[in-house]
């Protein structure tokens, strides 16, 4: 959410000067994603609030703006914004499935799913199917939808790199969280030496930590973040929790995650509760503050993960606050 209070020292590069200010802020969208360029988000924001009318289209300035919601967590109001961008164009195929992936973030599951099915007629099938398959997945149904996900993606054969990364890593991601972790494994190792977003490294972290792999993520994810010209939180974060159980690293990790933690829980910086949830959780195995933070999260965010984060969290609480009564009694 844009309640930081961050001065962005940063400038969109000179060779984009060529392009209109509309090619500007999607380029900057576009490129968002990828390791060390979340500053883009901001950048984009502070381009389109200066746009006149001219310099960007009506329905182009509502699809620039649900992204940048969307990353700031507010999530009602980028699926707002993309209503209205379908009333105006409703074969905008990137506007329905940043819908989608709101109805499923928002918990709406079936308004997901039929969100997904719009797009039969004017995207490739693999796409309408991981789409609609996850929004399915995230309703719980998650062995099917394994499985239904598994023959589509087996039988694809024209995906542009962009969407098989996409893909997959939606089908990782369903694997992580049925409890198949060397099939989810398996399925994002043919694009790691390929450009892939954050969220696509998060995913891969998470899985070789829950593997009993730090030092793989030390080593790889440590490459990549050293590589940015920024440095993710998400990313620092799973190195931080790496460095507690490797004899690789000396605590230079930890270090970064602990100053970011701080400096975000100061600013109440509630788009990262996720990921303070983790911390506590983690790193300071203060339990009671990473339910806390988990709470926060899931009145935002309401995918499995989200609702794994939740279970997690309260159940270390509450096995905390019985130990600690266990402990008063026998005193």
């Amino acid at each position: 959410m844009p309640k930081s209070s961050s001065v962005i020292v940063a400038k969109w590069p000179t060779q984009a000067s060529n392009l209109s200010v509309s090619e500007q802020i999607k380029k900057l969208l576009s490129d968002a994603p990828y390791p060390g360029n979340s500053v883009n988000y901001p950048l984009a924001a502070s381009l389109l609030r200066q746009a006149s009318v001219q310099d960007v289209s009506a329905a182009d300035r509502l699809y620039y703006d649900a992204v940048i919601k969307q990353h700031y967590h507010l999530f009602e109001e980028s699926k707002e914004l993309l209503g209205s961008l379908l009333k105006m164009q409703p074969k905008n195929a990137n506007a329905i499935l940043l819908l989608a992936n709101m109805h499923s973030v928002l918990g709406e599951h079936e308004f997901a799913e039929k969100t997904c099915l719009r797009l039969i007629t004017i995207a490739q099938q693999s796409v309408v199917a991981t789409c609609a398959i996850n929004a399915k997945a995230q309703n719980g149904d998650l062995s099917l939808s394994l499985q239904q996900l598994s023959v589509i993606l087996k039988n694809r054969s024209s995906d542009d790199n962009r969407v098989a990364i996409w893909s997959s890593e939606t089908y990782a991601s369903l694997a992580k969280e049925n409890g198949e972790l060397l099939r989810a494994e398996k399925i994002l190792s043919p694009y790691l030496e390929q450009k892939v977003p954050v969220s696509f490294w998060v995913l891969w972290a998470d899985i070789q930590l829950e593997l009993g792999k730090p030092d793989k993520v030390i080593r790889r994810l440590g490459d990549v973040v050293n590589n940015s010209s920024n440095q993710d939180d998400a990313l620092i974060l799973r190195l931080a929790i790496a460095e507690q159980s490797s004899a690789l690293s000396d605590n230079v990790w930890l270090k970064k995650v602990r100053s970011r933690a701080e400096l975000r829980e100061s600013r109440d910086d509630k788009e990262h509760a996720f990921d303070i949830a983790l911390y506590y959780y983690f790193i300071e195995r203060d339990y009671q503050k990473a339910n806390a933070w988990a709470l926060i999260n899931w009145q935002q965010a309401k995918l499995l993960d989200d609702k794994r984060l939740l279970e997690m969290t309260e159940l270390a609480a509450l096995d905390f606050s019985s130990e600690n009564k266990l402990k008063e009694n026998t005193q």
